[in-house]
């Protein structure tokens, strides 16, 4: 009996090993996802979630997915937006910073990248794309010079 709880014990500590403690329990529901990404008082102007669809080239499903989508609008200017942005990601944030829910969460590292393509264009447009281990985060940000409102696409795909 005792050789048997061992050997469970030892079984249940090396599946329990293999498990990433990288990353807090994100949330499953779409307004939640959205909360720890949405800019201050936007307004939430629809949102989905679907299938991610992964798939290998013969068409075959290859992991669990998910897939969220939404376009915020807020009145503030397109430079503000940015800027609340770039410090909620710079590297060396506080992770209640990063993480609007408070939630700490031991960071098993990300990377961030910024690209803009609004010279000599009518809108100005400026991408952000946050990749980690599990999940890639596209925020791309955007106002014609004839809008009131900066446009904030977020999209984000996540492997389960």
């Amino acid at each position: 009996m005792l050789r048997f709880s061992r050997l469970t014990l030892a079984l249940l500590l090396a599946i329990v090993a293999t498990k990433p403690f990288c990353h807090a329990e994100e949330p499953t529901r779409l307004l939640a996802l959205i909360a720890q990404w949405q800019y201050p008082h936007s307004r939430i102007n629809g949102a989905t979630m679907s299938d991610g669809a992964t798939m290998n080239g013969r068409g075959e499903r290859t992991l669990e997915s998910i897939q969220c989508k939404t376009v915020l609008t807020t009145p503030d200017p397109m430079d503000k937006v940015i800027e609340y942005y770039e410090t909620k990601l710079r590297a060396g944030a506080d992770s209640r910073t990063a993480e609007p829910n408070g939630k700490a969460a031991i960071d098993c590292g990300r990377s961030v990248t910024f690209h803009e393509d609004s010279e000599n264009r009518p809108v100005a447009i400026r991408i952000i794309l946050v990749n980690t281990d599990k999940s890639s985060t596209t925020l791309v940000i955007s106002r014609a010079k004839t809008e009131s409102q900066t446009h904030i696409a977020w999209t984000r795909y996540s492997r389960r």
